[in-house]
């Protein structure tokens, strides 16, 4: 059965469910057909035998029809209409009377039987169904009666039926079949189109996509799946190509740049102390290159993540001033003084991973482009939608134009990129963050240049 296509598959399962209830309903209209006559046959039978009953008188030990004369008359009419056979016996089965019709033939007794029944038999070549019942008096039990009448034009007819019966039955199973796959043909066409363009769908053309039928059935949701399931095919082959790209880009020129040194370094001996110094010279540009390949995973990490984010009651507070301690050198070098505002609720459910690389990035710009003998004022706003958190510098001022771009990776003033180190993947990375806590980031430069995240307090729960 696995190896047969949908269609036939299809086919075969609505034949065989056809069949069994066809089955049924067949062998259902056979036997109420069969039933409705026997019972109408029946009806006329006790009728007849309550009839002739009447007509009975007991003399002795034996027992006549009253009025026989008429009662033969009576039975010649019928019997060109609807023949009936009359028979009464003794104990012993011996004939007391019966009808002209039976002529030099008898009916069956059952003499062990004391009780009415109505069986089927045979009388010669003929079917007949046949009433008997015993023939008491006051107590006394003289004989029996039997009165039977022929069945063969019912037979006929029910023999007639189940013929038709069987005849339409494999008609109607192979009708069946054939409609079914041509309907399942029609039904699976759908699928059939899903299947072709999935087929057709390599690392080439990752943006085409199933069309989607508006049917609102399992076609429907079955092409949403589908696309839903290339739409993040997609997505992570983009996020690897630009990975492998950014990667390129950051790591071309540092490389050769260390090679270059490295062959000049070996061109000829030099002093002890030179060696040193460009050793370490690409020792730091090594470590440079892996800060900035471990920004790029992060990166590809955060472009990654479902937004089904693990959260915890942390203290906000006191995580940035642990933040702000780990910049203490650089603040005491430039000579920076700290401003930081404090409100009565600080404590919420929030990840502290992503929130830490977002507080730890923004601080360290406030501090990386502050201009010495200044102040970094960080404030914190309590409202009933948000926690709100500006961190404020005085340094350069980032134009309209570069807050457009400021947010993309590896951009960099180029004012910036030959006084302040850097690579230009840290607001990349808290953009991202941002987005996973649903953190509102904002960017303001005037007098001073103020990054706010606003925490949304909805979920606070």
């Amino acid at each position: 059965m696995n190896k047969l296509s949908i269609k036939n598959r299809i086919a075969t399962y609505s034949v065989l469910g056809i069949a069994s209830l066809s089955l049924i309903v067949f062998i259902a209209i056979y036997f109420t057909v069969k039933n409705t006559i026997f019972n109408k046959f029946d009806k006329h039978l006790n009728f007849e035998a309550q009839k002739h009953l009447n007509e009975l008188t007991y003399v002795n030990d034996s027992v006549y029809f009253v009025y026989k004369d008429e009662w033969l008359e009576r039975e010649h009419i019928e019997v060109q209409t609807f023949p009936l056979y009359v028979e009464i016996v003794d104990l012993n089965g011996n004939i007391i009377d019966k009808s002209p019709n039976l002529y030099n033939v008898s009916l069956k007794f059952d003499l062990n039987r004391n009780t009415k029944f109505i069986v089927n038999q045979r009388l010669e070549n003929k079917k007949i169904r046949q009433i008997q019942l015993p023939l008491i008096n006051q107590g006394k039990k003289y004989g029996y009666l039997a009165i039977s009448m022929s069945i063969d034009d019912s037979e006929l007819l029910l023999k007639s039926l189940s013929d038709t019966l069987l005849i339409i039955y494999p008609i109607l199973l192979i009708v069946t079949f054939f409609t079914s796959r041509i309907i399942s043909r029609v039904t699976i066409k759908p699928i059939t189109l899903i299947a072709k363009t999935v087929d057709e769908i390599n690392s080439s053309n990752l943006n085409k996509r199933v069309p989607e039928p508006r049917s609102g059935d399992e076609l429907e949701t079955l092409s949403k799946a589908i696309n839903d399931f290339l739409n993040r095919i997609d997505a992570a082959i983009k996020r690897e190509k630009q990975f492998t790209a950014d990667a390129s880009h950051q790591l071309r020129t540092p490389l050769s740049v260390i090679k270059g040194n490295l062959e000049v370094l070996i061109r000829k001996e030099r002093q002890t102390e030179e060696y040193v110094e460009e050793i370490q010279q690409n020792v730091y540009k090594i470590d440079s290159m892996a800060n900035t390949l471990e920004k790029l995973l992060v990166l590809a990490r955060l472009d990654n993540k479902e937004k089904n984010i693990e959260v915890e009651k942390l203290d906000i507070y006191h995580l940035t001033e642990a933040i702000l301690t780990n910049y203490k050198q650089q603040i005491l070098q430039k000579n920076i003084s700290l401003n930081v505002k404090k409100v009565s609720k600080t404590k919420f459910y929030v990840n502290k991973t992503y929130l830490s690389l977002i507080l730890d990035n923004l601080i360290s710009n406030a501090v990386k482009y502050a201009n010495p003998n200044t102040t970094i004022d960080i404030k914190f706003f309590l409202s009933k939608l948000n926690l709100k958190i500006s961190i404020s510098n005085i340094g350069p001022k980032i134009s309209d134009k570069e807050k457009k771009l400021i947010f993309n990776p590896f951009y960099r003033n180029i004012e910036h990129t030959n006084t302040i180190k850097g690579d230009g993947l840290g607001l990349a990375i808290i953009t991202k963050a941002a987005h996973l806590l649903d953190i509102k980031l904002d960017l303001s430069s005037a007098k001073t240049t103020t990054f706010s995240i606003e925490i949304p307090l909805r979920s606070q729960t």
